[in-house]
């Protein structure tokens, strides 16, 4: 299943009050399109091409996605939604070893942005009653699934993903990440791409208001 089609499957998203006129939500349709790298019609196109300057849309699943957007766009309940979908709607087992679990990371720059992602995320799973039956466990910070998928929130530290098996990671706010002083962007995402590299088709997603010229999102 595309998560095109889990928007609009009465059972799915498509059951949520929020997505029952799809057409507000038509440029972040087009964003999904792009990093699922399926088909565009005309129509979306030049969505696409007006946001990102680009004539040509992707034809095989980036491993790696950068969004710019504006505040109050819905960045981080989308970056959500997309943990969610690759959390629920793909089979990472063949990869995995005995008694290994799969994680999808949010990370955000503190506690209360964490917080926040992780509501998204726990609404969007018992909102919908087949996704709601695949909660196993549930912590301060995660969600263990039944088909051996961890979603967790952490904030912006490489230490959060040592020892762990990333099929996805989200930086929410990127641009905006400080710790002592320092953005660490660079340095987190050193760490989060070998904790991918095992997992064919991982996707690591940068999304963020813009700040400055400068550091990983710029």
């Amino acid at each position: 299943m595309t998560i095109i089609e889990a928007f609009r499957d009465p059972e799915l998203f498509g059951r949520l009050p929020l997505f029952a006129d799809l057409a507000s939500w038509n440029r972040w349709l087009v964003f999904h399109k792009a990093w699922s790298a399926l088909p565009m019609t005309a129509d979306e196109m030049q969505i696409y091409t007006r946001h990102t300057g680009r004539q040509t849309p992707p034809t095989t699943t980036p491993s790696e996605v950068y969004v710019a957007a504006g505040r109050r766009s819905g960045k981080s309940f989308m970056a959500a939604l997309i943990a969610v979908f690759l959390s629920c709607f793909r089979d990472y087992r063949p990869y995995l070893a005995p008694g290994e679990r799969a994680m999808v990371l949010c990370i955000a720059n503190d506690r209360d942005q964490a917080a926040i992602i992780l509501r998204y995320i726990r609404a969007f799973l018992t909102d919908v009653p087949m996704l709601a039956a695949t909660i196993e466990r549930e912590t301060a910070d995660s969600i263990e699934l039944t088909n051996r998928v961890t979603i967790a929130v952490a904030t912006c530290s490489y230490r959060a993903v040592r020892g762990v098996t990333l099929v996805a990671a989200s930086a929410d706010e990127i641009a905006f990440w400080r710790v002592d002083g320092a953005n660490p962007a660079h340095e987190v995402l050193t760490a989060l791409r070998p904790a991918m590299a095992t997992i064919p088709g991982a996707l690591l997603l940068c999304i963020s208001t813009p700040y400055s010229k400068s550091g990983v999102l710029y």
